[in-house]
This record gives structure tokens, sequence and C-alpha cells, in this order.
């Protein structure tokens, strides 16, 4: 049973590694390029923290990770922010503003049409590393210390500078802040809360504390590459990103002429519990059940394609590849194996943006009607032999 009417997605923006814009991020993909670079020494001094052994105290185990070019960019008089607070702004607000700008234009919806409108804000971040690298700057008042170290001012900037005045929220929910934030948008215009939203993640790496945390833990992989579903599959590399989704309920958006570029039929948002017995491993009970609400929520009785998390991490890979074989064992799928694949095999893993990332390449993949390959994969998995699903390892036309 579906819950609610279709909510068709307008317009996108996006800029990730490799890719300034929508079009350019689909080049990418049809390519198959890898777009995992080393550190710029503009982020941090990597040699400085970088250490080949594995498990070393305070070091991090990879050099490389997924950059956006002209992080720093700005045009602060066009947001009618003067140069002193542009300044003290993190770099993700800058980001954002910018690129939901894009996604309005991508919709052709002139931003003053919607100021003062029950627009809503929803925004995936998980991270504010730029209070660390930038120093004192940031909080030497009240007005630099919201535009440089707390989360909760990103969406409330954007609301502000678009003059929406529905919700305005920042969701913090780790991997999957980025599509939290869509279901949360999805669950506002459905509830005739906001009329118009917008859904986004955010990420920026400016620190390498992080990164030693996560090599401490075994989860980056030593030569930067997330390989999902191979057998040699060694960890994730972090990344930079973000994504714009411009949503309305399908019924305005045909009303007023939108363009529709997808719809969201339904969406699903749910906890492991303790499935796992442990805190930060993911379950196959948690992941399968989320996947059947989700699902059901939108009516789906068949899958043409699948974009996974895909951090190339074994135990996620595992996790996630079980629980998509039980699901689509229950649909009763048969014949050729579902295609799977992740984006972040092209531009590593963008954090609290990585949940839009493989969003807005599943729309241009139904746009496209190709599925691009998902790299680095030599020798899939053996749980993968039989599965109802295969990752993709070359690029194939969607299914009609």
């Amino acid at each position: 049973m579906t819950t609610g009417e279709p909510i068709a997605i307008i317009g996108m923006g996006c800029r990730f590694p490799g890719a300034a814009g929508v079009e350019e991020f689909w080049a990418l993909l049809e390519s198959n390029t890898d777009a995992v670079i080393p550190v710029p020494p503009d982020r941090f001094d990597v040699g400085a923290w970088y250490a080949p052994e594995p498990g070393t105290p305070d070091r991090l185990i990879s050099r490389h990770g997924g950059f956006l070019d002209g992080l720093h960019d700005f045009d602060a008089g066009f947001f009618g922010i003067s140069p002193r607070e542009a300044r003290t702004m993190d770099p993700q607000q800058r980001l954002l503003l910018h690129t939901v700008w894009e996604a309005f234009e991508d919709a052709g919806v002139p931003p003053s049409t919607v100021r003062g409108s029950a627009g809503g804000v929803f925004v995936g971040q998980a991270t504010a590393e730029y209070a660390d690298a930038a120093g004192p700057a940031v909080t030497a008042d009240v007005r630099a210390m919201a535009g440089g170290r707390l989360r909760a001012v990103t969406s409330g900037r954007v609301s502000y500078a678009f003059d929406l005045r529905g919700p305005s929220l920042v969701l913090d929910t780790a991997c999957s802040s980025s599509l939290v934030a869509v279901h949360s948008a999805r669950q506002s215009l459905l509830t005739g809360e906001c009329d118009l939203a917008v859904a986004a993640g955010v990420n920026a790496v400016l620190s390498p504390t992080d990164a030693v945390a996560y090599s401490q833990g075994r989860m980056l992989s030593p030569d930067g590459r997330c390989k999902f579903g191979d057998s040699s599959a060694d960890g994730f590399v972090r990344s930079e990103g973000v994504g714009v989704v411009l949503l309305k309920r399908l019924s305005d958006a045909l009303a007023d002429g939108d363009p529709v570029r997808a719809l969201l039929l339904g969406s699903a948002v749910t906890n492991d519990g303790d499935g796992s017995g442990l805190l930060l491993q993911p379950a196959v009970s948690g992941q399968a059940a989320m996947l059947r609400t989700a699902w059901r929520s939108a009516g789906v009785d068949h899958v043409d394609y699948v974009e996974a998390h895909g951090t190339g991490t074994t135990v996620g890979d595992g996790v996630e590849l079980r629980a998509l074989t039980e699901v689509l064992n229950g649909l009763g799928h048969s014949g050729a194996p579902v295609p799977v694949g992740s984006v972040k095999t092209n531009i590593g893993h963008a954090e609290a943006a990585a949940g839009i990332a493989g969003l807005i390449k599943a729309v241009l993949v139904a746009e496209h009607r190709t599925i691009p390959a998902s790299l680095h994969l030599t020798a899939p998995q053996d749980r993968l032999t039989g599965a109802p699903v295969a990752v993709a390892d070359r690029n194939t036309p969607l299914r009609p």
C-alpha cells in the first residue's frame, strides 16, 4: 500500500569530485571515471599524518580522498553577505547556497517567486571541520561562531537567503543524513507543512581528525578506493560533495508546469536496534526490514536497478548484499540478477552527502536509461554467486 501522492523531483544541483554540476556528474559516471586524488595541500598536510603501517597510533592509512575544485570560492556579494562574514562561514554553507540556486535554475523556478513561501529546507550534515581548521577567527564573535561552528545554521542560512518560511532542519544520522533529509522533506510535503522543499546533503574534508579515527578502526582503504562487492574490498575513502534536490507534490508540480525529473513513490526510516549486537555494525535484519517498509510504501513489486550504500567495507557490503538478497527473494524475483552499483567507487564516500549523491545518480540512470559500471570490481565476493543481485561491472542498458 502506498502512502500519499508521489513527490516530484523538479530540479537538481550538485558538486562532487570531478564534477561541477549535474551534467558533468553524469559524464563522469558514464565514462567510468575514478575521481579520487591525493589530499590537496590546502586541506591539510597529509604527509605529516600518514603512516603505511595499519593501526599506527595518531596516524592515517591513506593519502587519498575525493575533493572538490574551488572549495573556498564564493560569490558573497551575490547572496548579500559581507566579505568579513564570508571568511568565517563554513565552506559547506557557501557550497550549499550556490548549489541550491543551481537547483532552482535547473527547475526553471526563479528564486524570487518563492520568497516568503512555506518552503522547507532539510539538510544532511554531519561534520563542521572548518572551525578546527580556521582556528580563532570563527569564534571571534557570535556571528562568526554561528557561521563557522554551528551546524544548525546551515539550513537557516538557506532559508534566510531564499526567504523560505517553512521548516528548516539540519539532520545528522551519519552516512544516511542526506537521505533522511529527503525522507523528512517528503513527509513535510505530504502533511502540507510545506509546499516546496529543498533537500540536500553536504560534506567538506578539512581536517585529518576523522580519517585518523577511521584508520584506527581499520575502516579506510589504504589505496583510497571503494571496492564495492569485490573480494579485495578493504574500506572506504573520505570525500567531499554537495547535492540538492528540489521537491514538490506531483499535483502541484504539474499544475505549476514544473519539469518532473523523477518521482519519489515512498521512503522509510528505521533503526537496527541491537540487531547486530554491536552499536556501530549494521544488521541484515534491520536493513531487510527497512527495504520492505520502503518498497511497500512505494508500491514496488519488482526492481530494475539498486543504487547501494556500497562503501567497500567487508562487513557493510556483506550486510547490504545479504539484505537485498533476502528481500528480492521474498518478492519472488526470478531471471537475471538485478544490477547493483555504488557511486562511491567513482567519487569516494561523501559521508553526510553520500546518500543524495546516490539519489542523483539513480535519477540520471533513469533519465539516460543506462547503468554505469561500478568500478574496482575484479573478483566479486562469493556471496554474490547465485544471488538475485550482481554488481554492474560494465555500462549496461536499463531494462525498458
